[in-house]
């Protein structure tokens, strides 16, 4: 595909040098591209089509990498990624070992802090310009946050701790729209926050002057500035950057490349800690995603299915809802992500979006229950991970009835590494009184569901970012009986297979072509599938009372080995069969999971290959169990 200027920029050195009548042009062909791309590969849209603008007056005004820009998120960085040297990867963006969705160190200089999740940016840039400073570098720190970032708690922590000396420029991005329409009194506030640019030049040009006048400069200017402060909340809206000692610049179209690069300038200059306030219009140039931004937030390959288990999540919930007027559902600025929207539809008093706060969306989940409400707080596997503490103290410790419906359990496929679902079963099964299933059919969830919903404690529900998968279905919930028994198998119980994969989540998938394969060979092997992953003894003594004559048995998990599921079953079944007399002293038994790893592929390639997890992959390791 031509593309007439964007042809000719093929370093940043030539971005620099274009002619700033030309900047418009580059900008549509930079649009193109990015629709050109994206359609066939899938990934976030309309957030970078609306800071195309942005980015390229970053470049032209800083110099990376030795100017550091640091992306929250990181899934806007698709621009940056571009200019930077990256364009002839894009054909690979989204796959495993391909070009990253997210800024990621290890695959450019151009990226100094790698993201994936929200509200990182501004700590991380701290750290950067508050290194600078102590290596006496004159470098500046970049970084850019929108207003669905902003958000999130440690955006407040980390501005509580900026100097004004740093040379530190944060670029707050407003759209007014984020993943889901932002809410909260920071928001609100985001769209209110304006200063007179007439004022603050006043203010700049009075102070150098006061200053200058000899004895009484310094105490004159303390006290105009305490007269002056006062005079200032009456006449102009409050700021609240300008209060925590930040300068403060705009709000600037973010959409216009001249209003931009002087904005950049301008911080610049002032070689001090300060805000750009800028606008943008998230899926500029693109009427479908100018229209409807969430629509267009993250958008799928063309092979993709848009079928998932949280639209039937969303739908029994209403259910539960509809007879028990203490059910209410949270979500951290995921409503569509989740599937709560149709919640919010039918119960809007019910429904709360907190913003992109995961530890708040726990604990205040752990204050509803402790005041007698129901609370489903649905959150991505990667995202429960900020809440561990909110988790054990808050929830776990007062044995508090709050259900974590847990989405995007699993690898993520196109994501990576800073999405994969892969640490909840670990991190969740140490707390001692924690229930957790792992449904895999429409009928299953519903049905955990339903028992569960009058439960006593914590309870956490995992599913996969998928439809119900047909052959696990065929293969375990034929007689359409869902009713939750701790473990399933594809075999009768009468006659244990002497070979046994146990394995639990969509990794059943793998699994069943894996055994079709070894019983096509004529190897006696059946399927153990786990709903109910804790306690943990529930399942183990389930298993152990099948073991009696079986030769193998191999624990299959999409999730961390270390601290997993897997391990943790295999050791008490040990220990069941030795206090009731099972001798399993012959049986092999052995792991395929996620070893020490984060998954991340050097190369594209697929990921179940690279983790040995294919099926062909599974079928080899039962083998090798087998001939031990």
């Amino acid at each position: 595909m031509k593309y007439e200027i964007l042809d000719t920029v093929s370093s940043l050195g030539d971005l620099k040098k274009m002619p700033k009548k030309d900047l418009p042009a580059l900008c549509d062909d930079i649009r193109r591209f990015l629709l050109d791309t994206v359609e066939e590969t899938g990934g976030h849209l309309a957030s970078n089509l609306g800071v195309v603008e942005l980015t390229v007056g970053l470049h032209r005004v800083f110099d990376s990498p030795r100017d550091h820009i640091i992306f929250d998120v990181g899934h806007q960085a698709y621009v940056h990624k571009l200019l930077t040297g990256r364009r002839d990867r894009f054909s690979d963006l989204r796959r495993p070992g391909g070009l990253s969705g997210f800024t990621a160190r290890r695959e450019s200089e151009h990226d100094p802090f790698g993201a994936g999740h929200s509200s990182t940016s501004i700590s991380a840039a701290l750290g950067f310009a508050e290194a600078d400073a102590l290596n006496k570098s004159d470098a500046y720190t970049v970084c850019v946050i929108g207003d669905g970032a902003y958000t999130g708690g440690m955006v407040h922590e980390a501005l509580n701790n900026c100097r004004p000396d740093l040379r530190l420029i944060i670029v707050l991005n407003e759209n007014e729209m984020s993943i889901s329409k932002n809410k909260g009194a920071f928001a609100s506030y985001l769209a209110k926050v304006r200063v007179s640019k007439r004022y603050r030049r006043w203010k700049d040009s009075t102070g150098s002057l006061i200053d200058k006048i000899p004895l009484l400069g310094k105490p004159m200017h303390r006290l105009l500035s305490f007269i002056k402060n006062g005079i200032k909340r009456i006449i102009y809206p409050a700021n609240y950057f300008e209060d925590l000692g930040l300068y403060y610049i705009g709000p600037v179209d973010g959409n216009d490349t001249k209003a931009v690069e002087k904005a950049f300038c301008e911080a610049k200059e002032l070689g001090k800690c300060c805000v750009v306030h800028t606008y943008t219009i998230k899926g500029k140039g693109y009427a479908p995603a100018e229209s409807s931004p969430d629509g267009f937030h993250s958008v799928q390959s063309r092979s993709s299915d848009n079928s998932t288990l949280h639209g039937v999540f969303a739908e029994e919930l209403i259910d539960i809802a509809r007879n028990d007027e203490n059910v209410v559902a949270i979500t951290a600025a995921m409503g569509i992500g989740t599937g709560l929207v149709a919640f919010e539809k039918q119960y809007p008093d019910r429904y709360f979006d907190v913003g992109i706060a995961e530890e708040h969306a726990l604990t205040f989940s752990a204050g509803l229950a402790a005041a007698g409400k129901r609370p489903y707080v649905a959150i991505y596997s990667t995202f429960l991970q900020r809440g561990y503490d909110n988790i054990v103290h808050d929830i776990a410790l007062q044995d508090l009835p709050v259900h974590m419906m847990i989405d995007r359990a699993g690898l993520a496929l196109s994501d990576g590494a800073t999405h994969h679902g892969i640490f909840d079963v670990a991190f969740l099964g140490h707390i001692p009184n924690m229930e957790i299933y792992a449904p895999v059919t429409y009928g299953s969830l519903k049905e955990i569901m339903r028992i569960t919903a009058s439960a006593s404690r914590p309870v956490a529900i995992r599913y996969a970012n998928s439809a119900e998968i047909g052959c696990i279905k065929n293969r375990f919930y034929s007689d359409g009986d869902y009713t939750c028994k701790g473990i399933r198998t594809d075999f009768d119980i009468a006659s244990v297979p002497e070979h046994l994969f146990v394995t639990y989540g969509n990794i059943t998938e793998k699994v069943i072509e894996a055994a079709d394969s070894l019983k096509a060979e004529g190897i006696n092997v059946g399927i153990i599938l786990v709903e109910q992953l804790k306690p943990h003894r529930i399942s183990a003594e389930l298993i152990a009372g099948l073991l009696p004559g079986v030769k193998s048995l191999l624990f299959v998990e999409e999730g961390i080995l270390n601290g997993g599921y897997s391990m943790i079953s295999a050791s008490l079944i040990r220990d069941i069969a030795a206090k009731a007399s099972i001798d399993i002293s012959r049986m092999q038994i052995s792991f395929a999971a996620i070893d020490d790893s984060f998954a991340v592929p050097s190369v594209p390639m697929d990921i179940y290959e690279y983790l040995s997890l294919s099926s062909s992959a599974l079928e080899e390791r039962m083998k090798k169990t087998i001939n031990r």
